[in-house]
């Protein structure tokens, strides 16, 4: 989930919403071994899709500065343009024709404004959900554009808080992210799919004892090793310790019933950079949000020949400057879809809807949260 605290310098996410009951003591190492052959996940058994590099887009978003040749930034299109409430944690499969996200109707600039002490309804409850709590959802682009579903791996418990989905490139593996109601830090959670059925969620061991665990994503397949990134506010690379620190990225392997020790990823974090929601296909390009360098926006970098990341730009730079009114203020979430034409980059987009009128945020009085997508076209096609 979009974690806005080191942008708008207010209350962490992990208030949000009503929390979760107390997370069961996680075992020490899940079971997470191959399933059969998949047939329910999301999209299966659909008529041939159209090509997501020419389906159907929403208007153009203005305020953002692109660079290494991403151009285009569009939001979506509705269903997924929902209006009010709160749309969050867009995540593209590699196929480009899913995607998974957490949606509440709760209004989000109303809610960080307040420090959380506002929660107005200014949306729709999707799909018959009972809660205002963030539950999670599908999207699935079919020859008729997109279609919602409500994520067969969620909890149907209006009081669970849950978000950040994210699955491996044959999805049959999802890492997501779970909010303590003891404690209102946020954990990470899978479920694996096997038999035609998603399994009951379960807290990952790696979680930390007292910090925030976030934004996961997972690379490998589970009949040989599954790689996960995520974020963590953690002190010690164990996460036993009980104080907290500087947020940044973290990596872990689970091969053969067990994870490798948790580390940092090589070559991101500086002294005052505050770095979140990384995404990798390959463990070669890194994308991720980040506060460095009096800069703020969407990073990329490269892994070199030590292993460490490096060649570190920014690509996607909201702007800061009134007017502000239909431009691009807040970005994050990136995910990354290759096609014969180019790339896809999929983000959460907060657009500012009206000027400065009180003490607000970055002269907007307003800023909706919606999923978007820029492009990188393939030159040689």
């Amino acid at each position: 989930m979009i974690r806005w605290e080191a942008v708008l310098t207010i209350l962490p996410l992990a208030a949000c919403a009503a929390p979760d009951a107390p997370d069961p003591a996680p075992d020490p190492a899940p079971d997470i071994a191959p399933g059969a052959a998949p047939d329910t996940r999301i999209g299966a058994g659909a008529v041939q899709p159209p090509d997501p590099w020419t389906a159907p887009l929403g208007p153009a978003i203005a305020g953002a500065t692109l660079a290494d040749g991403w151009t285009d930034l569009r939001a979506l299109p509705a269903p997924l343009a929902i209006q009010g409430g709160w749309t969050d944690s867009l995540f593209a499969l590699p196929d480009g024709l899913h995607l998974r996200f957490a949606y509440e109707p709760t209004d989000f600039f109303q809610f960080f404004h307040s420090n959380g002490a506002t929660q107005v309804i200014t949306g729709p409850q999707l799909l018959g959900m009972t809660g205002t709590t963030f539950k999670l959802f599908d999207a699935t682009l079919t020859s008729s554009g997109w279609s919602i579903a409500t994520d067969p791996a969620g909890s149907p418990d209006p009081t669970i808080v849950e978000a950040s989905p994210a699955t491996n490139a044959s999805d049959d593996l999802l890492v997501f992210t779970r909010f303590d109601a003891g404690t209102g830090r946020a954990r990470l959670y899978y479920s694996s799919f096997a038999g035609g059925v998603w399994s009951a969620a379960a807290a990952l061991p790696i979680n930390s004892a007292s910090c925030n665990d976030d934004n996961a994503k997972i690379v490998g397949e589970l009949a040989t090793s599954v790689t996960i990134y995520f974020e963590s506010n953690r002190a010690d690379l164990a996460g036993t310790g009980p104080t907290c620190g500087q947020r940044t990225l973290y990596t872990t392997t689970y091969a053969n019933g067990a994870f490798t020790p948790v580390a940092r990823v090589a070559g991101i974090a500086t002294a005052d950079s505050d770095d979140n929601q990384p995404f990798t296909a390959d463990q070669q390009t890194l994308y991720w949000t980040s506060v460095r360098s009096n800069s703020y926006g969407i990073f990329t970098a490269s892994r070199g020949t030590n292993g460490a990341f490096g060649a570190i730009h920014q690509i996607v730079t909201p702007t800061f400057v009134p007017p502000v009114v239909g431009k691009l203020v807040l970005v994050g979430e990136a995910s990354v879809v290759n096609r014969p034409q180019g790339q896809l980059l999929y983000l959460m987009c907060g657009v500012a809807y009206n000027e400065h009128g009180g003490d607000t945020f970055d002269d907007a009085d307003d800023i909706h949260l919606m999923p978007c997508v820029a492009r990188r076209p393939n030159p040689l096609h």
